[in-house]
């Protein structure tokens, strides 16, 4: 019997869906492989939201370990009506304002001989990740879920605690200062 390729795709996500279930369920009991196997799958993406809300690897690093020393109990109050990479999004996303918060912020300077052996393009890419860095934290946070990680304005709102309205109006402020940061009109 040969299914479609839409069926077997279907059937590969609830599989994968069933193992991570069980996977949040050792690792909400305290199984440390269950918890590492959960860090392999996440990790890359909770640095990647650290890193760009906190514009600093050493501070990224800090909020990745702390999303995972807490996971355990955290997952106790997962209800696991949404994807636990939608949920850990939120939960990355808050730990980082939190942490914008609560510390004072360092600031990488990147060193000179870095720049060397760079394509031509990197140096837009630090002329936007310095003008990303500029930006107040709260523009900074909108422009990062909806232009990055492709959030709606009310998933956004429901993120940061405001009206997607006010996730609206954030997003424009965040565009206008960086098209003038970066010589646009």
């Amino acid at each position: 019997m040969e299914f479609e390729p839409q069926v077997v795709g279907e059937l590969a996500a609830v599989i994968e869906a069933g193992r991570e279930g069980r996977l949040v369920e050792r690792a909400a009991a305290g199984d440390a492989e269950a918890l590492r196997a959960l860090y392999e799958a996440h990790a890359d993406m909770v640095f990647g939201i650290a890193y760009r809300l906190t514009e600093s690897s050493p501070d990224a690093r800090d909020v990745l370990q702390d999303v995972f020393v807490h996971l355990p109990a955290a997952l106790r109050t997962f209800d696991q009506r949404s994807s636990l990479a939608t949920w850990l999004r939120v939960v990355a996303t808050r730990r980082a304002l939190q942490w914008l918060r609560s510390r004072k912020r360092r600031r990488e300077v990147p060193m000179g001989d870095e720049l060397p052996g760079r394509p031509p393009h990197a140096l837009d890419t630090i002329a936007l990740e310095r003008a990303l860095a500029a930006l107040p934290d709260t523009l900074r946070a909108v422009i990062v879920l909806k232009e990055i990680e492709g959030y709606t304005h009310k998933e956004i709102g429901a993120f940061l605690e405001i009206t997607p309205s006010a996730s609206a109006v954030r997003l424009h402020r965040a565009r206008a200062s960086l098209r003038a940061a970066l010589g646009g009109t």
